[in-house]
Parts: structure tokens; C-alpha cells; sequence
């Protein structure tokens, strides 16, 4: 039965987040991308011309992930509230998932080091500044809030600090006060900001 090439595409994206997850950025093969999506290779290459188009597609796939606990932020309670309420998500993902966020930050770093031939890593922090950057934005305005810090730069700050947070949490998981580190400088950005 033929796969439609969106769909397939869709496969192969999933694939590759899986692969990434279990055996780390530097592993994916294009290869085993097809045969973990039960496709064959000729298949891969019709939807995606080389492998940095692919880490391109893999990464735009965390980033609505990620964005997803943003669609649900209670913008009418405040900027304070609403970051708190992404920090939540961002940590409760942590905590359920460490493969996913490690794959991720694998994937900024791979794409850092390949950024000569692929533009993927002057995309990545942009795209969560503008995602995040609308959402307290929204909150703050919907609020009638002033924030101190400009709300891209906010978010740049906010994801900074769960980048920083996240890497001591899976260097050693079974430690002590990870969570409460890491909402302690959620507070002191926010009173950085002002609210």
C-alpha cells in the first residue's frame, strides 16, 4: 500500500526524533531513519534532499512540542502566572522525558557545529523567542502589565535558564533541588522583569 508523502514524511520526521532520543544526534544515519520509519531509503531521499533538510524538519517537530504547553497558558491571570505556567510544562516534560530534552540540546549543538552548512542553528532560539516571546506578550497586555525586560528578550532569558536547569538535572537526576533551583531563578527573572 502506498504511503502518501506527506504522511510519509511525517513518519520519517518521527522516526528521526526517536532515533535521536535512543541513540544521540551524532548516531543518525539516514539509513536507519528509513528503516525505523519502514521506509524504503529511495523513499527518504524523495522527501528530504540530504540530511541537514531532515535535522531541519526534526527540530521544527520539537519546536511545536515544546510550544505545545504554551497553547494552554492562562493569558488573562498575568505575565508572572503565565511563565510559571510554561516553566511547569517545560519541566514536567524534563522529568517525564530526559531523551527528549537531551536530544533536543544535542540538536542545537550538532546544528552549532554544522552551522557553515546548515542555517538550522541560527533558527532554533529565534523561533522560541518569537513563540514565547507572544505568549507573554499577551499575558502581560491582557493584564494591563509592564515588564522591564522585552518580551523576546524575556524569553530568550526564560529559555537560557531552563537550557541551564536541564543539563544539571540529566547530568545527575537523583540529586537534590534541581526543581527548586531552577524555579528560583524562574523568580528572580521574573522580578527581573518586574512582575
Amino acid at each position: 500500500m502506498r504511503v502518501p508523502a506527506k504522511e510519509r514524511k511525517e513518519q520519517l520526521i518521527a522516526a528521526t526524533a526517536e532515533l535521536m532520543k535512543r541513540d544521540g544526534v551524532q548516531a543518525i544515519k539516514l539509513r536507519d531513519v528509513a528503516k525505523e520509519a519502514g521506509a524504503p531509503l529511495a523513499t527518504l531521499h524523495y522527501c528530504f534532499s540530504d540530511k541537514d533538510e531532515l535535522m531541519d524538519a526534526a527540530a521544527e517537530h520539537w519546536l511545536r512540542h515544546m510550544s505545545s504547553f504554551s497553547t494552554d497558558v492562562p493569558l488573562d491571570s498575568g505575565l508572572r502566572k503565565a511563565l510559571e505556567h510554561v516553566a511547569e510544562g517545560y519541566w514536567g516534560l524534563l522529568e517525564e522525558s530526559p531523551a527528549d530534552i537531551l536530544a533536543q540540546v544535542e540538536l542545537v549543538t550538532w546544528a552549532t557545529r554544522n552551522a557553515a552548512v546548515s542555517p538550522l542553528a541560527a533558527k532554533i532560539y529565534p523561533a522560541y523567542e518569537t513563540e514565547l516571546g507572544k505568549v507573554f506578550s499577551t499575558a502581560a497586555s491582557n493584564s494591563r502589565e509592564q515588564s522591564n525586560l522585552e518580551f523576546g528578550a524575556l524569553a530568550r532569558a526564560f529559555i537560557a535558564v531552563f537550557d541551564g536547569a536541564a543539563l544539571q538535572y540529566m547530568t545527575d537526576p537523583a540529586a537534590e533541588g534541581h526543581r527548586d533551583r531552577y524555579f528560583m531563578m524562574i523568580d528572580a527573572l521574573l522580578m527581573k522583569a518586574g512582575v
